[in-house]
């Protein structure tokens, strides 16, 4: 899944902004972070959470946004909530066809 963030006095898990997470890999990568790799469309569903079908163009997949962790990130879309290593990984030209609601 997209990032997380652990309220340690509550022990509650909150999803993270994007522009959380930009300020955060700026500080942390400086002037080499690139985020123009991120599709602006899988925005919303990376902040909140919300299940998705994405189009490939040749395949259709549901899941949940993530983003890697480098200086050039993209983002992922993550078939289960257990999925490590086994995410698709979504450029420009892919397509949100259903939203969970």
């Amino acid at each position: 899944m997209g990032q997380w963030l652990t309220d340690k006095k509550k022990g509650e898990t909150m999803r993270q902004s994007y522009e959380d997470y930009l300020k955060r890999k700026r500080a942390e990568f400086g002037s080499k972070f690139d985020p123009s790799d991120l599709n602006p469309a899988f925005i919303p569903f990376f902040e909140s959470g919300q299940r998705i079908e994405v189009d490939f163009g040749y395949e259709k997949k549901r899941g949940t946004i993530g983003v890697t962790t480098g200086w050039k990130p993209v983002f992922l879309l993550m078939l289960t909530s257990r999925s490590r290593g086994s995410s698709w990984v979504i450029g420009k030209d892919d397509k949100i066809t259903k939203v969970r609601i």
